[in-house]
C-alpha cells in the first residue's frame, strides 16, 4: 500500500471513530419496534468518504445484540440508496471472521445473516469491514472498518 493511502485509511479510521463517539444519533421509535427481533443497532451514523472522486456513504453501528447459541441471526446492514458503489461487509471478533455477506447493491437491506459459528452469552469487541466497488466492473474503491460491540443474550 502507498503511503498516501496508509495515511488517508489512518484519517478515516480517526473520523469515522470521532462521529461514532460523539454524533451519533438515536434511533426512533420505529426502528427501535423494527428491530423487535434479536439484532438491533443501539446508535447509527452515517459518514460520507471520498473514493475516486465520489462520496460513499458508509453506515456506521455502535454495537449489535445477538442471541446466544444461534448462528442465524438477523441483520439491519444496508448499503445507502444514494451510494455509487457496491458493499461487501466482513464482520470479525479478534481477527476470526464470523460473517461474509455476498455483494450489496446501492438500496439493498440484508435481512438475516449466518454466522461461522454460534455465540456464547457475553459482549465482544468486533469489527465491520466495508470493502466497497464500483458498479460497472467491480474495481475496488476506499473502505472502511469500524469497531462495535456485539452483545450475546
Amino acid at each position: 500500500m502507498k503511503r498516501p493511502n496508509k495515511m488517508f485509511a489512518a484519517f478515516l479510521s480517526a473520523v469515522l471513530c470521532m462521529a461514532m463517539l460523539g454524533g451519533c444519533a438515536e434511533r426512533t421509535d420505529e426502528a427501535e419496534s423494527k428491530a423487535e427481533s434479536t439484532v438491533s443497532v443501539t446508535a447509527e451514523s452515517t459518514q460520507s468518504i471520498t473514493a475516486n472522486s465520489d462520496n460513499i456513504s458508509i453506515p456506521g453501528y455502535e454495537a449489535l445484540e445477538f442471541t446466544a447459541g444461534e448462528t442465524e441471526q438477523p441483520s439491519r446492514f444496508y448499503n445507502p440508496e444514494e451510494n455509487a458503489c457496491i458493499f461487501r461487509l466482513t464482520l470479525s471478533i479478534d481477527g476470526e471472521t464470523l460473517w461474509e455477506s455476498e455483494d450489496i447493491a446501492p438500496g439493498e437491506k440484508l435481512s438475516s445473516m449466518t454466522l461461522t459459528r454460534p455465540l456464547d452469552a457475553g459482549e465482544y469487541n468486533a469489527k465491520l469491514k466495508y470493502d466497497c466497488f464500483t458498479l460497472q466492473d467491480k474495481t475496488p474503491l476506499n473502505g472502511a472498518e469500524i469497531e462495535l460491540a456485539i452483545n450475546v443474550k
